[in-house]
């Protein structure tokens, strides 16, 4: 398949159109589809999606859009969306309000992307966010502020080089009271503030495995 098929009947509650070869989602492709709560597109060739394309995607829960080759973050007007995932794509930057009407999300998946730095993310829902293997060197101040609820972090094999906004002082991570998993093997960190990790009192498990510390004891 080269498009979205117009013959999916308009009451289906899941659609499945994995490995197959779409190019580009319209402003109609989905405009009828309101029962639709699953909507799986991965490894396709995906890498325009038109503004409002999910509009009409009222109780849409989850959205599968790995494996393409989407260069930004398409429009999501979906207040139902419990999981986004958009690993495996060539997304280098994150828009701002990209996020803003994803009011229910729980899950974001960005791994594999070509990511450089983390903007804020206004998503207090969100449990799990899923940022490995990209080339992020920065996290912007404020970047993880709203995550109250914020569970998982990863965060590995990407390319940063201190951590100083971990620290109560510097507030980035203050929020992220309810952290239990924090991964950030394999980036290049050499070295880790002694109060880092203060602000994350709930947090259980912390991989800093494959960073080039240097020990000054």
């Amino acid at each position: 398949l080269t498009e979205i098929p117009e013959d999916i009947p308009l009451n289906v509650k899941q659609i499945y159109l994995d490995g197959n070869s779409i190019t580009y989602i319209g402003p109609n492709s989905f405009s009828n589809f309101t029962e639709l709560i699953n909507l799986e597109l991965r490894s396709n060739k995906i890498s325009t999606i038109n503004d409002g394309a999910f509009e009409a995607l009222v109780n849409l829960k989850t959205l599968d859009l790995s494996l393409n080759e989407l260069e930004e973050i398409p429009a999501m007007p979906i207040a139902t969306l419990e999981k986004l995932d958009l690993a495996r794509n060539k997304i280098r930057t994150i828009n701002d309000g990209a996020f803003e009407a994803l009011v229910n999300l729980k899950t974001l998946d960005l791994w594999g992307n070509e990511l450089e730095e983390i903007p804020a993310m206004p998503i207090a829902t969100l449990e799990k966010l899923e940022l490995g293997r990209n080339k992020i060197r920065t996290i912007n101040d404020g970047a993880f502020e709203a995550l109250v609820n914020l569970k998982k972090l990863d965060l590995y094999y990407n390319e940063l080089e201190e951590i100083p906004a971990f620290t109560i002082n510097d507030g980035a991570f203050a929020a992220l009271v309810n952290l239990k998993t924090l991964n950030l093997r394999g980036n290049e960190l050499d070295k880790i503030p002694v109060f880092a990790f203060e602000a994350l009192v709930n947090l259980k498990s912390l991989n800093l495995q494959g960073n080039p510390f240097k020990c000054d004891c």
